[in-house]
């Protein structure tokens, strides 16, 4: 049961700590995941404890494991937040820093740890963090609390949520902590919401590019067929351009998107699933009011996957600078990140699937093995693309990367139709710790870094734990 009271005690018992701290002149290291909900969270934390005076440095990093709990330790800062990671790694922080760190996170974490001094985590107040709460949610309530004036950023909790796909309610909505942080948008009239048409670049792309990069839900015969896409759309009289500009779906009348998803069913015709497809269509869509339209900034879901570019493709801090406010360089730099981005998930996509041995199914769990040609960062993007594909929306998806530190990266991800009950977070924590590794994450999306050598062992005792 969630227990919003308590997380506001607690924050509230935080404030004053922090502020002291802020302002006794300490160093500070904030350390966050590079992903868009690391972004946000960790920008939020840098925000509020900035405007408090403090001496505070902003750090991001692909994960972290008991080596880089060391390395963090051995830089001599005063103090350490956390947020976005570091849940399953408690006991080393302890060891390394004793005591002089806070962890902000929506991880799943064991009872036992739920309530040490310094952490914060979704699930020990109630909240289920795979779906109700985001660390850029919980990031935000804090931020509020060290310094009001963070409602400003109230607009990144919601895109950190969506970014982390927890738009799980009806439509596509935010539920728990999560719409609570969207409420205080709305309330600071940063942010308006409405029934509509949820296509990949609603207020950026041309309207039939819109429609060919949607994914989810996957529209067969549809998504990523462009051209027929365009020629369908011009057969039915839908005005495409204004003068010779072209239209996004934003600009797009009630009328005009009603003909747009007739234009839809008529392509994708009886195809098995095509009416649960269009329908999917339509949710909860977050405009930020603030910035300009026609812009990726604009739309909440766009302004996350630009940030989760700019993490994956190591332009981490451009996405803390557009977080902050930015919209002259930084912004410019991150959407040429996210157009290189998305061209490395195709490269990344057409190396696994024009490679059969590299994709093996075994009853309903599907490795992929990755090593050598998809790029760690972009692991968990491409997997969550696999699994929205009809042959693999009803399986577990197990995927391994080259680290760069030579280790191996795991991504795992569930399918929405996945028939059976599985908690991936569980399966990689008990996985990785069989093969002297370290795995955690949410019960249908989590992670892993194991040694190279243990790759094979890992996968079998995956295999071991998912049933056929």
């Amino acid at each position: 049961m969630p227990d919003p009271e308590g997380l506001r005690a607690r924050y509230a018992s935080l404030a004053p700590q922090m502020v002291e701290l802020a302002q006794s002149g300490k160093r500070i290291l904030a350390v966050t995941h590079i992903d868009a909900d690391g972004l946000c969270s960790g920008s939020l934390v840098f925000s509020a404890l900035k405007s408090a005076r403090a001496n505070i440095t902003l750090r991001t990093v692909p994960d972290l494991d008991p080596k880089g709990v060391a390395a963090l330790a051995s830089q001599k800062y005063d103090y350490y937040i956390l947020t976005d990671l570091a849940s399953t790694l408690l006991d080393e922080l302890e060891s390394a820093l004793a005591g002089r760190y806070l962890v902000i996170d929506h991880h799943q974490i064991k009872e036992s740890d739920s309530q040490r001094p310094s952490v914060v985590n979704a699930w020990a107040y109630g909240y289920d963090g795979g779906r109700e709460a985001c660390s850029s949610t919980m990031a935000y309530f804090f931020a509020a609390s060290v310094d009001p004036s963070a409602r400003a950023l109230a607009s990144l909790a919601v895109v950190g949520a969506l970014a982390d796909r927890q738009d799980s309610g009806p439509g596509r909505s935010l539920t728990g902590l999560n719409r609570a942080a969207l409420e205080h948008a709305q309330s600071a009239g940063l942010i308006s919401t409405a029934n509509d048409l949820m296509l990949t670049g609603r207020e950026t792309r041309p309207v039939h590019e819109s429609v060919a990069l949607t994914s989810t839900p996957l529209l067969k015969g549809v998504t990523g067929n462009k051209d027929a896409i365009l020629a369908a759309l011009h057969q039915s009289g839908l005005a495409l351009k204004e003068g010779s500009v072209w239209r996004s779906v934003s600009s797009l009348s009630a009328d005009e998107k009603k003909k747009v998803i007739e234009v839809l069913a008529s392509m994708v015709g009886q195809a098995e699933g095509a009416t649960e497809a269009l329908a999917g269509l339509f949710g909860e869509v977050y405009t930020l009011e603030l910035e300009d339209p026609y812009t990726p900034l604009r739309d909440a879901r766009e302004f996350g996957t630009l940030l989760n570019s700019c993490g994956r493709m190591e332009a981490s801090g451009v996405g803390v600078a557009v977080c902050l406010g930015d919209r002259s360089e930084s912004l410019a730099a991150a959407m040429k990140t996210l157009s290189d981005y998305r061209a490395g998930i195709s490269r990344a996509l057409e190396s696994l699937t024009s490679d059969p041995s590299r994709i093996s199914t075994q009853g309903s769990l599907v490795l992929v093995r990755g090593e050598g040609a998809v790029d760690e960062k972009l692991l968990g993007p491409v997997l969550s693309i696999l699994t929205s594909t009809p042959s693999y929306r009803d399986k577990v998806v197990v995927g391994f990367a080259t680290s760069r530190d030579s280790d191996v990266k795991v991504s795992s991800r569930v399918g929405d139709s996945y028939p059976g009950v599985v908690n991936l977070a569980k399966l990689m924590r008990d996985s990785a710790e069989a093969v002297s590794g370290v795995g955690g994450g949410h019960s249908m999306a989590a992670g892993a870094k194991i040694p190279a050598s243990m790759a094979d062992a890992f996968s079998k005792a995956i295999a071991e734990r998912v049933s056929p």
